[in-house]
């Protein structure tokens, strides 16, 4: 959906002299009937009422109903609920506007109305893209009928200037705000603050509800080295945890909405009476609702779209050879499913480049897909090390690095900090567990600080056996359960290869291996994923080479997992010379000289979307 636009689209009035109605019983191919594709239910006598007492719904990724009219404007009315999801709606081909069905109460609601189109006649597809706004509990899309004609076109709504709902709006109406539990006015103590107010509470339970109208508000309060742990819920829907702990005071964006409904909302921050093992308190501060101008809200990259590939799990691919969107959708399209993640790499020699990767972020700004970016504490051959960042002295680039996903709405993306530290081929390797440590508790706090919500942070291993620590025990550079919220591994076919399936098991329940660090991410209840995977065909008798069954091991040991704390994957493909030869359908070339078209083969075999 990469272009969607955001929000209805409301076309000007119009003479019409005829109105025809489709309605969802018109099954057929037909001008003005409609036909269904992927699973749609039927529901007669349902509620809420419906002229025909019969409207249509799907929760699956890609279920579409095509509706084709002969006329110049259609206008589309469907269900609203506190299931409902997005539904992309395009005429004739063109760029789809996705539009959220979520309502508080279900409704028969004007979802879409076309602009003025030539007269004769065209098609319109509404499509479930299997997304939703943080409010809704599921990706429920349901459609009643169609209508061409221009009656059925509400007036466009007045653009609404911008409101801020301040702590002291005291209040159950709209643009204010009502404290429940036990809240503490300070006046004077944050100086930023836009009416030198705020409100703190420390007690579990404490909530505060701003009720405004609009399509998108942000909350800002404090966080702090006293930081406590929040909840956000938007019109009584899902929690979203908040973590304001900082290690220095300052008012910052706590939560910001995704696009919601136009109408009236309401937002609960609550304190959870929990905090991260750093912060000395459990103070939860509400500071202001801002409800920005007009009825869009600024533009982001696509809402991420859960499973479009299909698996059980997260699963997806690193852009090769160049970290591109091209090359990513290229991979994706020749394995026959989408990809949910794509993999990707900071450059490694600046801090500009590391902690604000304005052009990677830029590339990617339209992919639909979640990101997972692998970053290394701080810049290569330049003096840095784990010894000076565990004194704090890199905090203030991170930060930047958490302001900059907050910019480019990447919020979402999992952070392979020092990936692979268990080795002994980065300068970030940890030759020191109490500075490696240190280090990291330091990167994910300044991160955490300003990004909003905080990025997933992902301690990412090599299997098998550990150069680093000393000990040779990777455990012992586990940073702590407060500052890691999965667990990853690389895993290739090599050193040592599984040339059996008795070998496969063996190697994967042994120390380093797949099992044992599942294990030990299921003892600490972390979600475990595989940053890294493939065959190799670069490392000689050390390698498993063109290996179908090496495919197939793996898809069956993710298979048994799915839905039991296996979050993601993610086939490494390579063919450069020197690196692990695990290109799976690259042709061979200059600068390409592996190609396993027997694993490529399985893999197209078991990961195409059916």
């Amino acid at each position: 959906m990469a272009g969607a636009v955001l929000g209805p689209a409301v076309a000007p009035a119009r003479a019409q002299t005829t109105m025809t109605t489709i309605e969802d019983t018109a099954v057929g191919t037909g001008v003005n009937q409609v036909s269904y594709t992927g699973a749609w239910s039927v529901c007669t006598g349902c509620g809420p009422a419906t002229p025909n007492s019969s409207f249509r719904y799907s929760y699956g990724y890609g279920s579409q109903a095509t509706i084709r009219f002969s006329g110049a404007q259609i206008s589309v009315f469907g269900i609203r609920n506190p299931l409902g999801g997005f539904a992309a709606f395009s005429v004739d081909g063109a760029t789809p506007t996705m539009v959220d069905t979520f309502l508080i109460s279900s409704a028969v609601a004007l979802n879409w109305s076309s602009a003025r189109l030539p007269e004769g006649v065209h098609t319109l597809t509404i499509t479930n893209v299997h997304q939703r706004s943080g409010a809704s509990s599921n990706f429920y899309v349901g459609f009643d009928r169609a209508v061409v004609g221009d009656a059925a076109v509400v007036p466009t709504p007045r653009i609404t200037p911008p409101v801020t709902v301040e702590d002291t709006a005291l209040g159950m109406g709209a643009n204010q705000v009502s404290y429940a539990g036990t809240w503490t006015q300070c006046v004077g103590c944050v100086a930023v603050s836009p009416n030198n107010s705020i409100r703190t509470s420390t007690a579990a339970g404490a909530a505060a509800t701003i009720r405004f109208s609009g399509v998108q508000a942000d909350i800002y309060g404090v966080k702090g080295p006293n930081g406590g742990r929040a909840e956000v819920r938007v019109d009584g829907g899902m929690a979203f945890p908040i973590d304001t702990y900082a290690p220095t005071a300052s008012i910052t964006l706590l939560y910001s909405s995704a696009q919601l409904s136009p109408g009236n909302h309401a937002f609960t921050l609550a304190n959870t009476g929990q905090r991260n093992a750093a912060s000395t308190g459990n103070s939860v501060s509400f500071d202001r609702v801002e409800v920005p101008a007009g009825l869009t809200p600024t533009p982001v990259p696509p809402l991420y779209a859960g499973l479009l590939s299909g698996k059980p799990w997260n699963s997806g691919s690193f852009p090769d050879p160049v970290m591109n969107t091209t090359n990513i959708d290229a991979f994706c399209t020749w394995r026959g499913a989408p990809c949910d993640f794509v993999l990707l790499y900071t450059t490694r020699n600046s801090w500009t480049n590391i902690t604000q990767p304005t052009d990677l972020l830029r590339n990617f700004a339209g992919w639909p897909g979640r990101l997972i970016i692998a970053n290394p504490p701080f810049p290569e051959n330049m003096g840095a090390s784990n010894s000076t960042c565990a004194t704090g002295a890199y905090d203030s680039y991170w930060r930047n690095f958490g302001s900059t996903l907050n910019a480019y709405g990447r919020q979402n993306s999992i952070i392979r900090l020092g990936w692979e530290a268990n080795g002994d081929w980065f300068q970030w390797s940890a030759t020191s567990p109490t500075a490696f440590i240190n280090c990291w508790r330091h990167v994910v706090d300044s991160i955490r600080a300003t990004a909003e919500p905080d990025p997933e942070i992902s301690w990412s291993l090599n299997a098998h056996y550990s150069q680093n620590p000393p000990s040779h025990n990777a455990l012992d550079i586990y940073p702590g359960d407060a500052w890691v919220d999965d667990i990853g591994l690389d895993y290739y076919d090599f050193w040592p290869p599984s040339r059996t399936k008795a070998e496969f098991d063996a190697q994967a329940t042994a120390v380093g291996g797949l099992a044992y660090y599942y294990n030990f991410a299921i003892a600490h209840n972390k979600k475990f994923g595989v940053g890294e995977w493939g065959v190799v065909s670069g490392a000689g008798s050390n390698g498993g080479g063109d290996s179908a069954n090496f495919i197939q091991w793996m898809n069956d040991w993710f298979v048994e997992r799915a839905g039991r704390g296996l979050s993601y994957e993610f086939y490494f493909g390579n063919c450069d010379p020197g690196n692990v030869g695990s290109n799976l359908y690259r042709p061979l070339g200059p600068g390409c000289i592996y190609r396993n078209t027997n694993a490529g083969a399985r893999y197209q075999q078991l990961w195409r979307r059916t």
